[in-house]
């Protein structure tokens, strides 16, 4: 599942650095049902501004919030590599949305 926020910002990111191809291959890909594309839900987009302004002073955007709060509301988990924002960000009762991939299973450089 990518939240349509995600699918946003990774086509702004590949079309700015140049990778339009790659950008209209994942529009694709979504459109074909490859990877199934979710809009958040009230209560989830709610939850995400929620995120927001608790989280101003960190620099959490829409992408990153309405993912947590996508994972959370579905008891999911979120791919990303944005470790800062998604360890920092804490739910009720001291939760954090678990993380398909942790810092510690990326190669070192």
């Amino acid at each position: 599942m990518v939240p349509w926020p995600v699918y946003t910002e990774v086509d702004l990111l590949l079309r700015s650095r140049g990778h339009a191809k790659a950008a209209t291959v994942l529009g694709a890909a979504l459109h074909q049902g490859v990877h199934r594309l979710e809009a958040p839900t009230h209560h989830e987009h709610s939850l995400a501004v929620e995120l927001l302004e608790r989280y101003e002073d960190l620099g959490l955007d829409l992408p990153d919030a309405a993912t947590i709060a996508m994972a959370a509301a579905r008891q999911g988990w979120a791919w990303t590599w944005d470790f800062r924002h998604f360890r920092a960000v804490v739910l009720e009762h001291g939760r954090q949305v678990p993380l398909v991939v942790t810092e510690a299973e990326l190669p070192s450089s």
